[in-house]
C-alpha cells in the first residue's frame, strides 16, 4: 500500500504465493537438488521460501483504484492501463523475468540480531570485523544458493545492494555509526543509513519496519521446528538452523 501511494501512476501487482509445509515436502526433492551443497535445515527453510516465492503463482492483489485527473477535471478512480483487464483476487502468475533480492543489506548495515550481541561485547571495532567476515563469506553462504533457487525459474537475480560503488561507500567511505548504530533499539539503529533514505523518499512504513527473516515471515521455520523437533522451544535449543539435514533424515 506504501508502494502504491509512493508512485500511483505505476501498474503494481502484488502476488499473494501462499503455501504450506505439503507444497515443501512435494517440492522437496527438487528444492535439495538446487540447494546441494548448501545442507542446513536453515538453507531448506530459507532456500524453500525463496523457490516458491520466486516461483510467483498465487492471487493477484491490485491497490486501490486512483482518481485520474483529465481536461474535464476528476474521473472515476481507475487501475493504471496496464492493470484494467486484470481483477482483484484471481488467480495469478507474474510473467516478470528479473527479481529483486536484498543479499547485502544485513551483511554491511547490521541487520542481524548477531551483530547486536558482537557490539555489546566489542564495540565499534568488533562490529566492524564482523560485518567485513559477512561480506567475505556472502558468495559460499547465499549467493550461489539462492541464484539456483531464482534462475531454475527461468528468471534473474539481481543484487542492488551489491553494487560496487554502493558497497565501497558502506564498507569505508562512511563512518560505521552512520550505517548503523546499534545503541538504539531494532527497527532503528540496524540498517540506519538505509532506513534513513526509504524515510527521505517517502516510505516512513518501510523504514520502521523491524527485519524479519523469510524463514520466519514466511513462517516455514516455525512449521518445520515444530514437525522436526517438537516445538519452537526445542528447535532452538538445539540451534536448529545450523543442523545438518542428515541428521534429521529427511533428505
Amino acid at each position: 500500500a506504501e508502494l502504491a501511494a509512493y508512485a500511483p501512476g505505476r501498474a503494481w501487482r502484488l502476488v499473494e504465493v501462499d503455501r504450506t509445509l505439503a507444497d515443501v515436502d512435494a517440492h522437496k526433492d527438487h528444492i535439495l537438488n538446487l540447494l546441494h551443497p548448501a545442507g542446513t535445515v536453515m538453507d531448506l527453510n530459507i532456500g524453500a521460501a525463496l523457490w516458491l516465492a520466486v516461483g510467483a503463482s498465487g492471487t493477484l492483489r491490485l491497490p486501490p483504484p486512483q482518481t485520474q485527473l483529465g481536461e474535464a477535471g476528476a474521473a472515476a478512480p481507475q487501475q493504471p492501463a496496464a492493470n484494467q483487464r486484470l481483477t482483484d483476487g484471481q488467480p495469478y502468475t507474474s510473467a516478470a523475468r528479473v527479481v529483486m533480492l536484498g543479499h547485502g543489506a544485513d551483511e554491511q548495515c547490521a541487520g542481524y540480531g548477531r551483530h547486536r550481541t558482537r557490539f555489546v561485547g566489542g564495540g565499534w571495532r568488533g562490529l566492524s570485523g564482523e560485518l567485513r567476515v559477512d561480506v567475505r563469506r556472502l558468495w559460499v553462504r547465499n549467493l550461489g544458493r539462492d541464484d539456483r533457487l531464482v534462475s531454475d525459474w527461468g528468471r534473474e537475480a539481481r543484487h542492488p545492494f551489491l553494487a560496487e560503488p554502493l558497497m565501497r561507500a558502506l564498507l569505508g567511505g562512511v563512518a560505521l555509526r552512520e550505517v548503523a548504530d546499534l545503541r538504539n533499539a531494532p527497527g532503528v539503529g540496524d540498517k540506519h543509513v538505509l532506513r534513513a533514505a526509504l524515510a527521505q523518499l517517502g516510505l516512513p512504513e518501510a523504514a520502521a519496519r523491524v527485519k524479519r527473516a523469510i524463514q520466519f515471515g514466511s513462517r516455514i521455520g516455525k512449521a518445520s521446528n515444530v514437525r522436526e523437533f517438537g516445538s519452537n522451544r526445542a528447535a532452538n535449543r538445539r540451534n536448529a538452523g545450523s543442523v545438518a539435514l542428515e541428521a534429521l533424515a529427511i533428505t
